[in-house]
């Protein structure tokens, strides 16, 4: 889905696999989807979605807005990265621009990810694959509000009550 359509164009074209999930018996539908360079804050998208759905007939859809895109939280796993030294150089300024709980706060992820790559570009297939194979639930959580929002609607013990605080 394109994140820079209309909320009521996303849901229309996400209706329908919402509906498969509904009919096999789902019992917790959650839309993720990027926010990208989006004027609105995430909670207000993801408000906007749910109206939409809800416009459908569908209100018990949860919507997680990842703040900015996928490489955010590829990116707030300080340690996952470290583990791939073949593949990425962690520096100190990488860290700090991370850290703590910044990782939903930088604009440009993949551009992070190009910088600290040995010699090669990020690959968004393949370094995805990579980083996620070692990447631990709690750590990305410390440093993306948005994964600890979807934490959250998961049902993740840790987040039942709230997931502003790391």
């Amino acid at each position: 889905m394109q994140p820079k359509s209309e909320p009521g164009q996303i849901a229309g074209k996400a209706i329908k696999k919402v509906k498969i999930q509904r009919d096999r018996g789902a019992d917790l539908i959650v839309v993720l989807i990027d926010r990208e360079d989006r004027k609105e804050c995430p909670t207000e998208f993801a408000d906007q979605l749910k109206r939409a759905f809800a416009k459908r007939g569908y209100d018990a859809v949860n919507v997680v807005v990842k703040n900015r895109t996928f490489e955010n939280w590829l990116i707030a796993d300080v340690e996952a990265l470290k583990q791939l030294p073949g593949r990425f150089k962690v520096t100190k300024t990488f860290e700090r621009t991370v850290s703590p709980n910044k990782a939903d706060n930088v604009g440009d992820a993949e551009a992070l990810l190009n910088k600290i790559g040995v010699k090669q570009r990020y690959h968004k297939r393949r370094d995805a694959v990579r980083i996620t194979a070692v990447q631990e639930t709690l750590n990305i959580a410390k440093n993306s509000r948005s994964f600890r929002r979807f934490l959250h609607v998961v049902g993740h013990p840790q987040y039942l009550s709230q997931s502003k605080r790391p």
